[in-house]
């Protein structure tokens, strides 16, 4: 049953004018009030009025534009230019599939009703096309000879050269599927996987992953003259994480360490934590600085190093280890961080103008200009020493600068040293996520492996440049006995031909 409503219109127009005209003399200002009280029954100049001052509060109190405002979705320093190129002018390396559209019949003119005749014109218009991964059998046939005089022996025509000549697997299928992993961080496993989705039915983990160490083998080359090239570097990085050996050693903690200079990243895997892995890097380098976190098995090598070869290696200790021992000190002890974490910034912004300055000189000058922020770090820290809880995270952050105070300022006398060791910890995080992923290694060989392509994988993403390709050239190389590059020798080959 519906109810009906009985409504009076001049009772309910007297309403609302009653309201309105209470929230407009709410929101005019007083002369606005005084100018209408004669006529405070004049509804539409009452409404007109409050309208005009609201539009004119809201333009007072709107900011000015931006003169080059930053879209949205786009990251800072991040050119949108290109968002309204076509495909072609994006991608300018890819192979461009014209086709010319036409309809069956030609149309039909809208005046006259003629047939008409192509203009030479066209509407152009361009979409990205995938097509998806291919997988066929190659056979190779090679012809056999014999001699047709005295029957005497027969000789085959040479195989094509391979990463693994008895293998079922040609050189390609063994690059994809361990850039894959070592590139992509997909599994084996799951890479099989995919290969069955896309028609290839059954094909065996194990043997890819067999044949990611053969690939290893084959590259070990490529793989000393990256270590080489960290050895011979005066600014080394280095840091370490657990690497798991799921079996095949009775030491089931193992390590990846990481050796790192501005072109190259070396990886070695060990059984052990010892300092006794950084002294035997150490005594084989040129390094005049060791950029490290406070791990006392890094300060002892140096020690030793200097002492037993006279040598005057610096310790350099990473400030983002510091920053970060603040920010979760912050937490508890905001005021007391403040100060800190502020300077820190100023700190930090000042090496983000220096890595965009292309003189030495004037690099020099903002590394200087952060001494004072780091003098007023130390006198807060000092005059936090002793504040909160024995063992809490406030005296850790503080007990951390004060100890290594020296250490984390050596940046300032040389812009060659970095001021934190990120460059590190970015390089050991696709081997982190891969361990995540599968795990460890199930044996010796594997972990050498992890180490092989991981050194070749990285230092090719620090050079700026696909390591896909230079995968393929890579092979092709020592398939023809040429001389082997690194990828940063192999970066510098690639400057010079464009």
């Amino acid at each position: 049953m519906k109810t009906v409503i009985k409504i009076n219109p001049e009772q309910e127009y007297e309403c609302a004018k009653k309201i309105i005209v209470e929230a407009s003399i709410n929101r005019l200002s007083q002369n606005s009030v005084s100018s209408l009280s004669s006529s405070v029954d004049n509804l539409i100049t009452i409404v007109a009025r409050v309208l005009m001052e609201r539009e004119e509060n809201r333009r007072g109190k709107q900011k000015p534009p931006k003169e080059n405002p930053r879209p949205k979705g786009r990251k800072k320093g991040e050119d949108r230019g290109d968002i309204t190129k076509l495909p072609s002018k994006r991608y300018p390396n890819l192979e461009i599939n014209e086709t010319i559209v036409r309809p069956v019949t030609p149309p039909k003119c809208l005046c006259c009703g003629e047939e008409m005749k192509e203009s030479g014109l066209f509407d152009v218009s361009e979409k990205l096309e995938a097509i998806p991964k291919k997988y066929y059998i190659e056979r190779q046939k090679r012809v056999k000879y014999n001699c047709g005089k005295c029957y005497g022996g027969m000789i085959n025509t040479p195989a094509k050269p391979s990463i693994v000549p008895l293998s079922n697997y040609v050189d390609s299928l063994i690059i994809d599927a361990s850039l894959s992993k070592y590139c992509d961080l997909i599994p084996m496993e799951r890479f099989a996987a995919i290969a069955g989705r896309e028609g290839l039915e059954g094909l065996p983990p194990q043997s890819l992953i067999e044949s990611s160490h053969h690939l290893a083998d084959f590259l070990s080359p490529a793989f000393v003259k990256i270590k080489n090239e960290v050895l011979s570097s005066k600014h080394i990085n280095i840091d370490e994480t657990t690497h798991k050996m799921l079996e095949g050693d009775d030491t089931k903690n193992w390590y990846l360490w990481g050796f790192f200079c501005s072109h190259a990243c070396y990886y070695e895997a060990n059984n052990t934590r010892s300092g006794d892995v950084i002294n035997d890097f150490l005594k084989k380098s040129k390094a005049e600085s060791l950029m490290s976190d406070d791990y006392s098995g890094y300060s002892r090598a140096i020690r030793e190093i200097n002492k037993e070869f006279d040598r005057s290696i610096l310790g350099v200790l990473c400030n983002a280890h510091a920053f970060r021992y603040f920010r979760e000190a912050s937490s508890t002890w905001k005021e007391e961080c403040k100060l800190i974490l502020e300077s820190y910034g100023d700190i930090y912004d000042l090496e983000s103008k220096r890595k965009l300055t292309a003189s030495l000189d004037e690099q020099l000058k903002l590394r200087k200009q952060m001494i004072p922020f780091f003098e007023r770090i130390e006198d807060n820290c000092k005059k936090l020493s002793g504040v909160g809880v024995k063992g809490g995270a406030l005296e850790k952050a503080v007990n951390y600068f004060l100890s290594n105070y020296k250490e984390l300022t050596i940046c300032t006398q040389n812009i060659a040293i970095p001021l934190d060791n990120n460059f590190s910890e970015q390089n050991l995080r696709p081997p982190v996520v891969g361990r995540k992923t599968w795990y460890g290694s199930h044996s010796k060989r594997g972990a050498f492996t992890n180490a092989v392509l991981f050194s070749i994988v990285q230092s090719y993403k620090v050079n700026g440049m696909n390591p896909r390709a230079y995968f393929i050239w890579i092979v092709k190389r020592i398939h023809n006995k040429e001389e082997i590059l690194s990828p940063y020798e192999y970066s510098k080959l690639e400057e010079g031909t464009q």
